[in-house]
């Protein structure tokens, strides 16, 4: 299965995978246009013409939902990640309950399952890795690998703490004046063969369109880099 994302245009294709999200309720991240803001909600329902999402939590994401009226919603299914854009027709309130009745999108972005391809850097590439601990405390090491999921950096031994289920700021430099900023969990640290240094491994938690967008580009680039050193050799 190819690693990019496929961009689903049918809509008996798009409505199974959107009822499936209902069915299981699972969670979605809803970022309102114009704001970095990340709040939850999920799907209650689908029909003909639109995608019935639950409110928004933190409740500050309603006033901002009916002002803007734009959004994008990402989610996953069997760890396959959905993502789309849609923008709100109406608002249904009753019984203390609240229903966002969205347009159905006409374009659904879905992953694939091949998450687990890293992709190395060169070691001639020094991209810096910066995390920020929760404490506020920074940290600063080298990009190692990157694949759609995930990443393997180095830092100083010990540092920063590595805790499965602890989400953390992080910021990866891809050249001098493009960065991807996204959240990670630390999953695991091991030594590696230089001194005090360790690698650890970091999955992505919720990416926006843009982000994936992003890091499929220099995963492209690096292949292809890597394909041009292979064939000078």
């Amino acid at each position: 299965m190819k690693s990019e994302s496929e961009k689903i245009t049918d809509p008996a294709r798009v409505v199974p995978l959107l009822e499936k999200l209902a069915k299981r309720r699972a969670p979605l991240t809803v970022k309102v246009n114009g704001h970095n803001e990340a709040f939850t909600s999920c799907v209650v329902d689908v029909d003909r013409h639109h995608v019935l999402l639950d409110e928004l939590l933190p409740s500050s994401g309603h006033k901002l939902l009916l002002s803007k009226r734009a959004l994008q919603v990402i989610g996953k299914l069997d760890g396959i990640e959905i993502c789309f854009d849609t923008t709100l027709e109406s608002v249904e309130t009753g019984d203390r309950v609240v229903t966002y009745y969205t347009k159905l999108p006409g374009l659904l972005e879905y992953g694939q399952r091949r998450l687990d391809f890293r992709v190395r850097i060169p070691m001639m590439k020094k991209l810096r890795v910066i995390i920020e601990g929760t404490d506020g405390t920074v940290f600063e090491g080298v990009l190692h690998d990157l694949s759609h999921g995930g990443a393997g950096m180095i830092f100083p031994e010990g540092k920063p703490e590595v805790r499965p289920g602890l989400v953390q700021d992080c910021a990866i430099e891809f050249s001098a004046d493009e960065w991807l900023y996204a959240t990670v969990e630390l999953r695991y640290s091991k030594s590696t063969s230089f001194r005090n240094k360790q690698m650890i491994g970091a999955r992505f938690t919720v990416l926006s369109c843009e982000q994936v967008r992003i890091i499929r580009q220099h995963i492209s680039e690096l292949q292809r880099e890597l394909l041009r050193r292979r064939a000078a050799d």
